[in-house]
């Protein structure tokens, strides 16, 4: 479709009908804000699919409040005796402005209307009653007026000229009287300036301002061009469609979804703004060019289920992303948005979410702003009861013996503790041990042969409910180490030789008593032997411990006893008799 651009009557190709005679009065001169408005609703109404009729003719003699909507105009199908003066009566606040319903429909001749034409009533002018929008949900910290809002609200009337605000973590939603959505962002301050119904016609107007922050929008499909939604810096008036609108100190921001948005800027401006499109309104109000939104990212490789209270996604790559935002809503109620964030790095991050399903809208940012299509990735969170924290046998320690100590910080929100031990490499499809109903903070699991095991703990609460398993860690159980020999004595030494194995290291310990807290000596080797020079009488312990290749130390083992007997000497020796030494009497 082509246009003849001009403020007097934008004229649709095709438009046959004559023109105004210039001897006529010219109409009133009005800004250029108004007027581009008023250009925007022309170019709506005659250029978007579904639009009867070419642009109104000569619709700038209506002010500027006629006609700052791209949906300004019910359309009446004239019945046999309908008369300009008699529709005044009937539809208009001040009658007497039947003439202009002539001007916008170019009626050249007032006392002659044909039945069953379809004449232009502007909104603005007919008689009209506030109907108040309705709150259909509500989230975090929001307000109407000054007053706190909350979910025990929702369903309740908003009057014409409320003011809606958003904290940072609030969000609410609202139905308008033409069946608009607005769906408010954190951070967002609006006014729902228009909400009426004419009860003559049963038309409505519907229309807010956006003061700050972000709005989605969704108008129902299928009428005629109706809401508007105006911004410091301009405005965006649409028919059936779903688009989003951002405002700041740099400007307004507007991406379309579905459907087609009439976009003017306070500087004159205007554009045309089609699904999967994007313009930006500057300080000054000039209309940047429409441009294409980033695609949607594919978000295939992210995870399903995700067990710690910490969200971490990996964000995809996207060629013209500089961010991101990432909206998250329960999946029960996907317009519910839980959790609103902007990413600039390469991860998304997200915490306290309670545990449940979810629905992920991922979409990139571009260098001016615009966001782009949504991507979605349904996953779930469970990560309630929290594990308890592990303690011991710490990760990759040794452990001697045939019984095995596992000690952990219970969650103190759990009634009990759930443990698993396996073969190392952590398969628990069939676990060697199963430990259900444990309580405390510690267990023991004897009867364990030498090897690699992995062991993992979960809490459970009261109900049964089981959380997460923590991750499993592994140990390795060995033999204990083997009993020392008898020392062989004689000749004034002790003699000692044990079991050990390539690489090790040992250190020695003798004292008086078996607890070793009296030590006599103490002494390393790099051999599993020892040769101690001895003269002391009395009742002895000995024992000995290993140092592995790795530096692990190992555990003491068993103390070893001997006696050294207080006997007679001669030449460095005890003098025997029948083979038994002669003990000095005292």
């Amino acid at each position: 479709m082509s246009f003849t651009l001009g403020w007097r009557g934008a004229t649709a190709a095709g438009d046959r009908r004559p023109r105004r005679p210039a001897s006529r009065p010219s109409t009133p001169s009005w800004p250029c804000w108004p007027r581009a408005v008023a250009f925007a609703a022309a170019l709506l109404a005659a250029a978007l699919p579904g639009a009867t009729g070419a642009a109104p003719p000569n619709a700038g003699g209506l002010p500027a409040e006629v006609l700052s909507s791209p949906g300004a105009f019910h359309v009446h199908r004239t019945e046999h005796g309908d008369t300009l003066i008699g529709l005044g009566r009937r539809f208009l606040v001040d009658p007497r402005r039947w003439r202009e319903i002539a001007r916008v429909n170019g009626v050249r001749d007032v006392h002659r209307i044909p039945t069953g034409a379809e004449l232009r009533i502007p909104l603005a002018l007919m008689r009209s009653e506030a109907v108040p929008s309705t709150l259909i949900f509500v989230g975090g910290r929001a307000s109407v007026d000054g007053q706190p809002l909350d979910a025990g609200r929702v369903g309740q009337p908003l009057p014409e000229g409320a003011t809606l605000e958003t904290g940072e973590d609030g969000q609410l939603g609202v139905r308008l009287v033409d069946g608009t959505t607005l769906r408010l962002r954190p951070g967002s301050r609006l006014q729902l300036s228009t909400s009426r119904r004419m009860p003559q016609s049963g038309a409505v107007r519907a229309g807010a301002r956006l003061e700050r922050g972000r709005v989605d929008v969704e108008s129902p499909p299928g009428g005629r061009p109706g809401f508007e939604i105006g911004t410091p810096n301009g405005l965006l008036g649409v028919r059936g469609t779903a688009f989003r609108v951002a405002g700041d100190e740099q400007g307004t921001r507007g991406e379309v979804v579905e459907g087609v948005v009439a976009v003017a800027g306070r500087g004159g401006g205007i554009a045309r703004v089609g699904a999967g499109f994007g313009t930006v309104i500057d300080a000054a109000g000039a209309v940047a060019p429409a441009r294409p939104l980033l695609p949607a990212p594919v978000l295939a490789g992210l995870p399903l289920l995700h067990e710690q209270p910490l969200l971490r996604f990996a964000l995809p790559a996207l060629p013209g992303a500089l961010a991101w935002r990432a909206q998250v809503a329960r999946r029960e109620a996907p317009q519910l948005v839980v959790a609103d964030l902007r990413a600039d790095g390469g991860e998304l991050r997200i915490a306290e979410l309670p545990d449940g399903d979810y629905l992920l809208r991922l979409r990139g940012i571009d260098s001016r702003g615009l966001e782009g299509l949504d991507g979605e990735h349904a996953f779930r969170l469970k990560a309630r009861p929290e594990p308890p924290l592990p303690a011991e046998p710490a990760p990759r320690t040794r452990v001697f013996g045939e019984r095995v100590e596992f000690r952990w910080a219970p969650n103190p929100q759990a009634a009990r503790v759930r443990l698993q031990l396996a073969p190392a490499g952590g398969d628990f499809a069939a676990p060697l041990q199963d430990l259900r109903e444990l309580a405390g903070a510690s267990a023991v699991v004897g009867g364990l042969a030498p090897g690699r095991y992995a062991w993992r703990l979960a809490s459970v609460h009261a109900d049964g409910d089981q959380g997460p398993w923590q991750g499993a860690q592994e140990f390795e159980l060995r033999a204990p180490p083997p009993a020392l020999p008898p020392p062989a004595l004689g000749d004034g030494r002790v003699r000692l030789a044990w079991q050990g194995l390539p690489g090790q290291r040992y250190e020695l310990q003798v004292a008086r008593d078996a607890a070793f807290s009296e030590l006599l000596l103490e002494r390393r080797s790099e051999q599993p032997e020892a040769v101690l020079e001895w003269d002391q009488p009395g009742d002895f312990f000995v024992r000995v411990r290993a140092t592995e290749a790795d530096g692990f130390v190992g555990p003491w083992g068993a103390g070893r006893s001997f006696e050294w007997p207080d006997c007679v000497r001669a030449a460095g020796g005890c003098v025997r008799a029948a083979g038994a030494p002669l003990r000095r009497v005292r």
